[in-house]
């Protein structure tokens, strides 16, 4: 059984999603039903057990194929340290990272609307995100990627932004096949994945139990066609509380957070290209990495 070839890593709420499904449709490419699996993220994956159950995921991958998967929680320091170190180790010095940003502000503002609409944010989104350091952490790309630069290198690593690959998804599915190896195909409809009244699964649920299932992610949900699927998530959950749909940060927290962001270069040139995208300009999705960042 193989093992990822590439690895889709965040950021939280920068459009993993809609580039997750975009892959899955590429035919050079393989990516489990189970978006998130996470593995890297437990030293376990480094035993002969746990790089069995790892591998396993990708048993259904096509003779040919490059299988990757995508979890963002491998950008999520200081949650989670020592991931690029554990994944290269298990899949080797060839690995490809694929890293989406966004906007860093409006990514935080996204976190605590998710956050809410789960039900795990009660606070107002303003106390909230200087209350838990990790909204802010998150959105520090530079510091988030540099550990896997310093295992793989540059020529290994593709930054994104999100907004301008929503904005042109051809031309940014292109360039992340190119940096795959494989063929682009042409986009479909953009998926959606907004925090604000989507359809949750709440912590702790039975339905959350049977959603994350190995049973229904690898046996149940591939066999069953899209909009049958749409229309059983539709029935069986509830949408997010309309609150989260108001969630917003005021101007002067907004200003703050940008301030205190303006130390990580990669962050800051995130929100410039959204800004500049914003401004009618044309610009690419792909973001070259700061001085500082990449290795020498």
């Amino acid at each position: 059984m193989g093992l990822p070839a590439f690895l889709l890593i965040g950021a939280m709420k920068a459009g993993t999603t809609t580039l997750y499904h975009d892959l899955r449709r590429v035919p050079g490419l393989w990516l489990p039903p189970e978006k998130e699996p996470g593995d890297l993220l437990d030293p376990a994956v480094e035993t002969p057990e746990g790089r069995a159950r790892y591998a396993a995921k990708f048993a259904a991958a096509p003779a040919g194929c490059r299988p990757g998967e995508a979890t963002t929680a491998y950008a999520k320091r200081p949650d989670h340290e020592g991931v690029a170190h554990r994944a290269v180790r298990v899949l080797g010095p060839r690995l490809r990272v694929i890293y989406l940003v966004r906007d860093p502000v409006d990514r935080i503002a996204s976190q605590v609307r998710h956050a809410a609409s789960l039900g795990d944010e009660t606070r107002p989104p303003d106390i909230a995100v200087r209350a838990d350091p990790s909204y802010l952490a998150y959105s520090r790309y530079g510091w988030q990627i540099e550990p896997w630069l310093a295992r793989l290198g540059p020529a290994q690593v593709l930054v994104l932004s999100f907004e301008v690959y929503a904005a042109h998804r051809q031309a940014g599915l292109d360039r992340v096949c190119a940096f795959l190896g494989v063929d682009a195909v042409p986009a479909g409809a953009l998926p959606a994945n907004a925090s604000a009244c989507r359809r949750v699964t709440r912590p702790g649920s039975v339905l959350r139990r049977v959603a994350r299932s190995r049973s229904y992610l690898y046996r149940v949900k591939p066999r069953l066609p899209p909009r049958l699927h749409a229309v059983l998530k539709a029935v069986a959950l509830p949408r997010a509380p309309a609150a989260a749909a108001r969630a917003g940060l005021a101007p002067a927290t907004a200003a703050a957070l940008r301030a205190a962001l303006a130390d990580d270069a990669l962050a800051v040139r995130a929100g410039e290209r959204a800004g500049a995208l914003r401004r009618g300009m044309s610009v690419p999705a792909e973001i070259a990495l700061p001085d500082g960042i990449a290795p020498p």
